[in-house]
């Protein structure tokens, strides 16, 4: 791999691994955020609370999206990841050095929200940046050099649960506590460091600087976004919806039903959650490849179809082994179907409005239908256990008629694209 090739897959990954490993930080230490800034009560209720405030941050992904995308497609690629890098690396690596509820009320729980708002609002412009920074380089093998920007989701989920789980097996309770669990975020400070080197060595990508050239920018991405490209961006969002949902029933639901019914101990469903990263990672490279082979669409229909026959049996059963069997199915799924979701949602925008397209279909679709896919699958669960998957498999569905739907182009150069708005 050239010099050049390595520099910009290091300058994409690292602020995604960086977003990624601040949010899983949250869930895998869940226990000990719980019992530094909430006040002391009902222990479920408790982790309960503070997974409330995990997901408060998908609700300014949406709106990082729209703020990135629009000044992505207007300025450049290379500068909102900068800024995007620094918003993650500052709120992940602040949380270390928080004050507790017991030394600051209700203050701190107001500051951990605060910095919870700032992640979810940098990962909304960190994820469709990173991944046009790969698309807009390459001109052949989008869907392997895009596998790199989608391996990070498993690697900051392994990081985020190596973390806890290699600080608790070398402190004592107590320490961790008291200042163990502050060790993971403080790292996230010398992560931005490498990042920020890394990002400033890069230029911008070749596409935009095309675009810039001959004056096919924008004013409005988000308004041309909307009245040129909503069918597609319709498509994609319900793409993304069904790829996000199978991760959330997969990492979030599954392991969480078999620890309520006491068929695994909470250490023993982190080790499967691993399982799931390590397929992920494994599957993402695979079904980038062979979505360059055979079609983003292709892949994307097999990863929903392998959903479709696994969901149901994962959730009747009740071995220990199961779970990890089936946690590594899901991840083989979700891995086969992101790449090439990543890749179709990236390819068919043009230039002058691809940041925003990608982004916002990326965010809402996993903010707004696959984050709560957890939660509706349990309420649906709560009526007939049949009725656990439904919420899965209506999306899943979906996701397969619009891949079929789709017009898919594995052509992103400006040469091919006819701007559709004036020149500014």
């Amino acid at each position: 791999m050239e010099k050049v090739q390595r520099e910009v897959l290091s300058a994409a990954m690292i602020g995604t691994i960086l977003e990624w490993y601040g949010i899983f930080l949250f869930s895998s230490g869940a226990v000990f955020i719980a019992h530094a800034f909430l006040p002391k009560g009902n222990a479920i209720a408790t982790i309960a609370e503070t997974l409330f405030i995990f997901a408060i941050g998908f609700f300014m992904r949406p709106v990082g999206a729209i703020f990135f995308g629009h000044f992505g497609d207007r300025m450049g690629r290379k500068r909102m990841l900068l800024y995007t890098l620094l918003i993650s690396g500052i709120s992940t690596g602040l949380v270390g050095i928080l004050p507790t509820y017991a030394s600051a009320g209700v203050f701190a729980i107001i500051l951990l929200i605060i910095l919870r708002l700032l992640l979810g609002f940098g990962l909304g412009g960190e994820w469709g940046g990173a991944m046009l920074l790969d698309l807009e380089n390459f001109k052949t093998k989008r869907g392997l050099w895009g596998s790199f920007v989608q391996s990070t989701v498993g690697i900051g989920l392994i990081l985020g649960a190596l973390a806890f789980l290699i600080l608790t097996t070398i402190l004592p309770s107590a320490a961790m506590y008291s200042y163990g669990w502050r060790i993971p975020y403080l790292l996230a400070f010398v992560v931005l460091i490498v990042g920020i080197f890394i990002r400033l060595r890069i230029p911008e990508t070749p596409v935009f600087e095309a675009a810039q050239k001959e004056r096919k920018i924008a004013k409005y991405p988000i308004s041309e976004l909307f009245r040129n490209h909503k069918v597609n961006l319709l498509l994609s969002t319900l793409i993304v919806a069904s790829s996000g949902t199978i991760y959330y029933i997969g990492v979030t639901l599954l392991p969480t039903l078999f620890e309520v019914q006491k068929i695994v101990t909470v250490h023993f469903a982190q080790f499967a959650i691993i399982g799931f990263a390590l397929a992920e990672i494994t599957f993402v490279f695979i079904g980038g490849v062979l979505s360059d082979r055979f079609g983003r669409r292709v892949m994307a229909i097999v990863a929903n179809v392998i959903f479709i026959v696994i969901v149901f049996p994962s959730i009747l059963s009740k071995a220990a082994a199961a779970l990890v069997v089936f946690m590594v199915l899901y991840g083989t799924a979700h891995g086969i179907g992101y790449t090439a979701e990543g890749d179709i949602i990236s390819e068919i925008f043009p230039t002058n409005v691809r940041y925003t397209g990608n982004s916002f279909a990326y965010q809402f679709a996993n903010a707004y239908v696959a984050g709560p896919a957890p939660y509706a699958s349990i309420a649906l669960g709560a009526v007939s256990v049949f009725l656990y998957p439904l919420y899965g498999l209506v999306f899943s569905f979906l996701a397969i008629a619009s891949a079929v739907k789709i017009k898919e182009t594995k052509d992103v150069t400006l040469g091919e694209e006819k701007s559709e708005v004036p020149a500014t």
